[in-house]
């Protein structure tokens, strides 16, 4: 969890879940912990295939709450529903951009 500054509010790092969006949006990024930050960082962000799966199973939708393997331990991101509907809307902007690129071509 986020520890509490000394003037009680939060401490958070705001993380990009994926580099390889098109368009900055704040729908891209996640709150965590500065721990979880960088396991995220490390242990999905470094592997595509851990990517991949991540980025797969919010498209597919179903569920708030996303385990995710984080080296010695599993961790979960957990997003409230609108979040959720903003970045499944955003990525498939992306996927409906690359399409009629593609058909365009």
């Amino acid at each position: 969890m986020p520890f509490r500054r000394r003037d009680g509010r939060y401490y958070f790092e705001a993380v990009q879940i994926f580099d390889d969006l098109a368009k900055e949006h704040v729908a891209a990024y996640v709150a965590l912990c500065p721990l979880c930050a960088a396991k995220f960082k490390e242990f999905v962000k470094r592997d595509e295939m851990h990517c991949h799966d991540l980025r797969d199973r919010i498209e597919r939708g179903g569920e708030l709450r996303f385990d995710i393997d984080l080296g010695e331990k599993t961790g979960s991101i957990r997003f409230v529903e609108k979040h959720l509907l903003d970045i499944q809307g955003l990525l498939a902007g992306e996927e409906e951009q690359v399409n009629s690129e593609n058909t365009s071509t």
